[in-house]
């Protein structure tokens, strides 16, 4: 990649909308823009940085658009070059227009991320913000979105630079040791170098515990429900998304195969998988169905069970509830609590607490299961604080390893300070290929291909 050259690329989605997005970066962006653009109504040539204009974008052959277009000298702009940006109207035939006219006057099609990879390589940002930007792209969710928006705002980054500005102080207080053997100076004390060590420790530590929270937020989480057939599973489905999504009839076995919608319930990002149901006597076509189910509930973040409120209790009831207990994170449903209740809770049954009674058709006790649902996830959804999580296993692996490398400095300092300091200064590369200070092709490479173009 030349970080010379001058780069440009639509930088909204793919389809029709009310506004379209032309972004270009380097040095030619002045003079591209000067070659397209026309002020309306108005003599002055010299565009003024961090001014809005409205004018006419043209070519040659005619006039393409009318347009607002924005200049932003460098530094003072994302990837800290002369960036322009053309906002047109959201067809896709203006925009590939209005593209082609700015590679014609000297720019080349930009790669994936390539604006955020110039601004990470002009040091704008570091490369965990980087990965910041394309999580919060990516976000799903008030919860993921939230988390991504803290690490490019560098939450994570200035936790991390608080431990290396300590782990900095250490090696210092053990090299001047080391260098200056014989002269009266004052160092830290083994205890005391241990008891920063520690505390750096603690600090990663923390960190890698909250990569089970960051999983949650950024995937969201896979919630089956499953059930005998026509208990509800799919009306349930339908009232969680607020829509009619699945097929809801009075015939047992309806749905037969697995139904996946997503869905944000309280901040978090939740897969909704409703499945075929469990029939203890299937057809062919039912049997292949209930397996899928099972291995749906197996594979699952969380399973809820359905049970008719209306009905009978039966061996069928009784298999579900057994499938239920065999996930790790569960509930019980009683649905259809609109109607006369005949179902008997069987006690002896241990269970994840009280069955919730809900009636999908008429949304009553949804609001309960709800926050039930977001407990499933340790309260992800309901409780999204300001702290710094950790979502990708890039940071996870650093961070073990710049743990990993100060408990073994801790266990080398009775052995001799040079020994120690080495470990230390192991724990700081890590810290750099966190940043990016230190980093391979390789690495940027897998970073930016998951960017799209024009970002």
């Amino acid at each position: 990649m030349n970080l010379e050259d001058t780069i440009a690329a639509i930088a909204t989605p793919v389809g029709e909308g009310g506004i379209g997005m032309i972004r270009i970066s380097g040095v030619d962006s002045l003079s591209i823009a000067n070659d397209i653009f026309k002020l309306r109504g108005k003599k002055e040539t010299v565009l003024k940085t961090h001014r809005l204009y409205f004018g006419k974008l043209h070519t040659a052959r005619g006039p393409i658009d009318d347009v607002c277009l924005v200049y932003m000298k460098a530094p003072r702009s994302y990837t800290r070059q002369d960036t322009i940006e053309i906002s047109c109207h959201g067809s896709p035939a203006v925009l590939r227009r209005a593209l082609k006219a700015v590679t014609q006057s000297g720019a080349r099609m930009a790669e994936p991320g390539e604006f955020t990879k110039r601004a990470f390589l002009n040091g704008r940002i570091d490369l965990a913000q980087a990965e910041g930007v394309i999580d919060l792209i990516k976000a799903r969710s008030e919860g993921a979105a939230k988390a991504a928006f803290n690490m490019m705002e560098g939450g994570l980054s200035s936790r991390i630079n608080a431990v290396k500005e300590k782990l900095v102080s250490v090696t210092a207080q053990l090299e001047a040791s080391i260098d200056f053997p014989d002269e009266e100076l004052v160092t830290a004390t083994d205890e005391k170098i241990i008891h920063q060590l520690d505390n750096a420790v603690h600090q990663m530590e923390r960190m890698i515990e909250s990569y089970e929270r960051g999983k949650f937020l950024k995937r969201g989480m896979g919630l089956a429900i499953i059930g005998k057939p026509n208990v509800g599973k799919s009306s349930l489905l339908n009232a969680l998304l607020e829509e009619d999504h699945a097929i809801v009839t009075e015939h047992p076995g309806t749905t037969r195969d697995l139904i996946r919608a997503q869905a944000e319930i309280m901040g978090l990002a939740v897969e909704l998988i409703d499945t075929a149901g469990l029939n203890p006597d299937p057809d062919h076509v039912e049997s292949i169905g209930i397996a899928r189910a099972l291995k749906a509930a197996e594979g699952a973040d969380a399973v809820i069970g359905v049970f008719d409120g209306s009905g009978q209790w039966d061996d069928a009831d009784s298999e579900v509830l057994k499938t239920l207990k065999n996930a790790s994170r569960h509930l019980a449903v009683i649905n259809k609590i609109d109607l006369p209740q005949k179902l008997k809770w069987p006690h002896s049954v241990d269970t994840t607490g009280t069955p919730i009674a809900i009636s999908a058709k008429t949304h009553r006790g949804l609001d309960e299961l709800i926050k039930k649902i977001s407990k499933l996830a340790g309260d992800i959804g309901k409780s999204v604080t300001e702290e710094p999580v950790v979502t990708r296993r890039r940071h996870i692996e650093i961070f073990s390893r710049i743990a990993e490398d100060l408990k073994r400095a801790k266990d080398e300092l009775p052995v001799g300070r040079e020994v120690a300091a080495a470990s230390v200064w192991d724990a700081l590369e890590e810290i750099k290929r966190f940043t990016g200070e230190s980093y391979t092709d390789e690495v940027l490479d897998t970073i930016f291909d998951e960017f799209c173009i024009g970002k």
